[in-house]
């Protein structure tokens, strides 16, 4: 039985994107633990709840933070101890120690990335992230991408394997088209032949909610709302600007666990961010059956195709937000033609197709 250790700088990146595929690994014959931070009730959950076998280790998500020095001494440590056969890992910091402390105890190691730092549009700044990865890509078996982009440029690296999986994986049996409920329209006190376009992810400038939030004040219809599920460090911001430009029809819900029927209680998705991987919030709407408006970067062009299944808009062009928003909401025709397109689209990244691309890449180690 191969002993493999996950390697995550949070808890939280286990939490909600990996159980479904370490339960695959454990149920064809893996013996997986996993090594993370604690960044909240997560690291707990996962033991009660799953019964996952968890070792604290202490990252900093900074890659400058001191205290990853002694996070790294404690890796080293674990494996030293437990001495694993493959070290599969996740995320920058979490990746970089991973792959380093893995060749050095001669594990095989299989690095996961879910979207490279540097990308089309990204600061001038980020090509340090090149370098490191490239110099991180010798002490890689195999390395795997998530969407074109990255995969193009994994391509140039050196590492034993490079391959190009359908994302993390989503669940089609738990996000399903259902007629529009009004589930939301209770909670908001508003009318459900009001138009609602929702967007989930944190409130981080990374998401880009901003430039949704003054094209929605722009457009100036008080029968189309915007909804954001999520929460973060603009919070405060958000709330402030939303009051300063008079709107009352942008909505803040926090952070929240009922996507699917939040989905189900939508019209129109919205993704505008800088910058994503391969979203899950966007697959999970798009296995709901809604149409899309998202920014042209890197992952979204993977999911979507242009007036096929959304509109695809300049990730800072305020003017193709409005037009986009108008567009889709006078035409619900088109909204739920292109709905249906996603659904359909968005079959080949199931969470149970995904678990079997993983699956054949470990049994090829």
């Amino acid at each position: 039985m191969s002993r493999v250790l996950i390697v995550c700088t949070t808890d939280s990146m286990i939490w909600n994107f990996l159980v479904p595929h370490i339960k695959n690994l454990t149920d064809n014959g893996y013996d997986v633990e996993c090594a993370c931070s604690i960044t909240g009730y997560f690291y707990k959950k996962l033991q009660e709840l799953y019964g996952l076998s968890m070792h604290q280790v202490d990252f900093a998500r900074s890659p400058y933070s001191m205290r990853n020095v002694r996070a790294f001494m404690q890796l080293c440590c674990l494996m030293k101890r437990n001495k694993y056969d493959i070290v599969f890992c996740h995320e920058p910091v979490g990746g970089a120690m991973g792959r380093i402390v893995g060749h050095l105890y001669k594990a095989t190691v299989v690095y996961m990335a879910h979207g490279f730092h540097f990308y089309k549009g990204a600061p001038k700044s980020a090509v340090i992230y090149y370098y490191i990865e490239k110099f991180l890509a010798r002490y890689t078996d195999v390395l795997i991408t998530i969407n074109k982009e990255d995969y193009d440029v994994a391509k140039k690296f050196y590492t034993k394997e490079k391959c190009l999986l359908n994302g993390i994986g989503v669940d089609t049996s738990r996000f399903v088209h259902k007629p529009k409920s009004d589930y939301l329209f209770q909670e908001l006190n508003i009318n459900k032949e009001e138009t609602v376009l929702l967007s989930v992810g944190e409130l981080i400038k990374r998401k880009n909610h901003e430039t949704m939030i003054r094209a929605i004040e722009e457009i100036k219809r008080p029968d189309i709302h915007y909804v954001i599920a999520g929460d973060g460090e603009l919070e405060d911001y958000y709330r402030d600007l939303i009051i300063q430009l008079g709107l009352n029809n942008v909505h803040l819900l926090g952070y929240r666990t009922d996507v699917n029927e939040l989905c189900n209680a939508a019209d129109i998705f919205v993704i505008p961010s800088y910058q994503e991987g391969l979203s899950v919030a966007l697959m999970e709407a798009m296995a709901c059956g809604l149409p899309v408006i998202a920014s042209r970067i890197r992952g979204n062009v993977d999911l979507i195709q242009n007036d096929v299944g959304g509109i695809l808009v300049g990730v800072d062009e305020l003017s193709e937000y409005k037009e986009a928003i108008i567009k889709l909401a006078n035409n619900k025709k088109l909204r739920k033609n292109m709905g249906y397109s996603n659904i359909d689209r968005v079959k080949q990244f199931d969470i149970l197709s995904v678990e079997k691309q993983l699956l054949s890449v470990f049994e090829s180690l």
